[in-house]
């Protein structure tokens, strides 16, 4: 017998009830991440947190929501971790926030022993102890950022959920679980990577990218990797990871199908793990979409700030490419900063200039990035690039060290104090491709208009001119020797067709992260760049060969006759002949006193390319 299906009625209100709509909430959003000396990649902790979902919650109008924050694994007895989410709050008028913590575990007051035969009921529970959030109660104001602080601390095995009731002003209740998974090492937690990069079925050439792999242990670790799919071709099959590092496992795949999945065993130690790995093809090469913004911001416990802390590299085979990041030191102390280069042999190196600097308290130092690309076309995102930071040892330490170091080999001194205060991550993304065999024979009939922005001369649109039939007339010479060889194209032929490609990739795209509005701004006015603009405005505002107004004019007074009739003995003003040589010096003086002035301030970027900030 079929269950009849019911309906439910609506009750109708009584007769004189208010209609009353439904509340509309205070909205919050977590504007940024900072994680203090962290293990890995910000990026890693902005999607193991969710902070995208976090947000789509917070922005909603619900009541009430859930949430669960997953802190990557940990090996037991590591540093803490501290975290700080940037809170901004959206609404016009003042929010205040409270954090209660909810008991999850089972732990009951002990009968403790406090004295001389004095017993209490305490509550010694363990899981209290694995995060700490300092602030209790929140009050934001309109269109503020305030810093909500969470300490996670690992020294007891398993996994962990903590959870802590958020209360607003205005009623709402959330509810955010903290889940700690702290173990030793085991193998089977090893790699980073979830899901191999996007490849290109259209695109026939083989394309090497990295499945990153973690070491959480203080020692160094050798690995060995094998794998039995036809498509996955492993490159570095034995791989040593350093003690706290990120190491690539160089693959090259070719997909069979637009989903597929992959699989990569890692032994060590007579340990085998097997890891299945996604992997997509597809038609249309993607950059990383990720709303993790661009600029750190500072505190007390992040003193030292990368702006951008994410680059993205796109060159053809052989290329070198050069980008600029800037380093400010927000603390009152001169440090030292060293970069560590990254150099994988045949595929490509990272270098920078200067590697070896110091900066003074609020001051700001830009350094050159330079990727060179060898002969084998990669694709890598999440490029770990280390900045170490060292503290400046006076001259009696440096004799004390350099004595200590002779006799090292013989006493083994206990103490040895060093520099290292903590390092910086910078994300790097490099994608490479093979130069575009381009054909600059002439097909084209007489009349027939091509776009002049492709590339090729403004003057073939219009026929193939006294060029082309200077070329026709070579042609005919060697006619009966073979077919002519086309011409390589221009260095402004290629710079124009990337950048036409760039900007025809960039607007197919619905929505645009921080970078690529960069990237397709630039692209569009491609005449003027963003040091060009800067130059340009600090001349605007310098007073620097520029009439004061102070200075008293002379007045000349000239008759008709005077004008129209000059007399021979009337003073000619002298003109002054300037070459192109004393042009160029004033430009360039110019040019190196407004550098040095930007270099003092290091917001040295216009405010319409990078996001708005407090």
């Amino acid at each position: 017998m079929s269950e009849s299906t019911t309906i439910p009625i609506k009750t109708p209100l009584p007769c004189g009830t208010p209609l009353r709509p439904s509340p509309i909430y205070k909205k919050l959003m977590v504007e940024n991440l900072t994680v203090v000396r962290p293990p890995i990649l910000k990026i890693y902790y902005w999607e193991s947190f969710d902070i995208t979902g976090l947000n789509k919650k917070l922005r909603s109008n619900r009541a009430e929501h859930e949430h669960t924050i997953v802190i990557p694994i940990r090996q037991i007895h590591s540093q803490p971790l501290k975290i700080i989410f940037w809170v901004r709050n959206l609404a016009s008028t003042e929010t205040t926030l409270t954090l209660k913590r909810i008991q999850n575990c089972q732990c009951q007051p002990l009968r403790t022993q406090v004295g001389f035969n004095q017993y209490r009921q305490l509550f010694n529970c363990p899981h209290r102890r694995l995060l700490h959030i300092s602030q209790e109660l929140l009050v934001i104001k309109p269109d503020e950022v305030v810093a909500l602080t969470a300490t996670a601390y690992f020294f007891l095995y398993g996994d962990h959920l903590l959870t802590y009731e958020v209360n607003t002003d205005d009623k709402r209740k959330f509810l955010w679980h903290f889940h700690l998974e702290i173990s030793d090492f085991h193998p089977e937690k090893c790699l980073l990577t979830k899901e191999l990069l996007p490849v290109n079925i259209k695109n026939f050439s083989h394309v090497t990218q990295p499945i990153w792999v973690q070491n959480i242990t203080m020692s160094h670790l050798s690995f060995s990797f094998s794998s039995r799919d036809r498509g996955l071709k492993l490159l570095n099959m034995n791989l040593t990871v350093p003690r706290q590092s990120v190491w690539p496992l160089l693959v090259d795949y070719r997909p069979l199908d637009y989903e597929n999945e992959a699989e990569v065993f890692l032994t060590y130690n007579s340990t085998k793990a097997r890891y299945k790995i996604k992997a997509r093809g597809v038609l249309v090469d993607s950059n990383e979409e990720t709303e993790m913004p661009l600029k750190d911001r500072e505190c007390t416990d992040f003193l030292n700030v990368i702006y951008p802390n994410r680059i993205n590299i796109e060159a053809w085979l052989r290329e070198e490419r050069t980008q600029l990041v800037n380093v400010h030191n927000y603390g009152q102390k001169c440090l030292e900063f060293r970069w560590q280069s990254y150099i994988i042999n045949e595929f490509f190196s990272v270098v920078f200039n200067p590697p070896i600097f110091r900066l003074k308290s609020h001051h700001s130092k830009l350094c050159v990035i330079s990727v060179t690309v060898l002969e084998r076309l990669v694709h890598f995102r999440r490029i770990p690039i280390v900045l170490e930071v060292h503290r400046i040892l006076d001259r009696a330490t440096q004799i004390a060290k350099d004595e200590l170091a002779e006799i090292e080999s013989i006493d083994d001194p206990k103490w040895k104090e060093d520099s290292y205060l903590e390092h910086l991550f910078l994300q790097l993304n490099i994608r490479t491709s093979a130069k575009p065999a381009l054909d600059t024979s002439e097909e084209l009939e007489s009349g027939v208009k091509i776009d002049p922005t492709a590339g090729l001369p403004p003057c073939s649109q219009f026929g193939p001119g006294a060029d082309a039939d200077a070329d026709a007339g070579a042609e005919d010479s060697v006619k009966g020797a073979g077919s002519r060889k086309s011409t390589p194209p221009s260095e402004e032929q290629r710079l124009e067709s990337e950048r036409r490609e760039l900007i025809r990739r960039l607007m197919s795209k619905n929505r645009l992260c921080s970078n690529e509005i960069i990237d397709l701004s630039m692209a569009i006015d491609q005449r003027i760049t963003i040091f060009e603009k800067l130059f340009w405005k600090y001349l605007s505002k310098s007073k620097f060969m520029r009439i004061h107004q102070e200075r008293k004019r002379q007045k000349a007074v000239k008759t008709y006759e005077q004008v129209v009739c000059p007399d021979e003995d009337f003073p000619v003003e002298p003109v002054t002949e300037l070459d192109s040589n004393s042009i160029m010096e004033i430009l360039s003086r110019l040019m190196q006193e407004s550098i040095r002035d930007l270099s003092k301030n290091w917001v040295f970027i216009p405010s319409q390319y990078y996001e708005p900030s407090n």
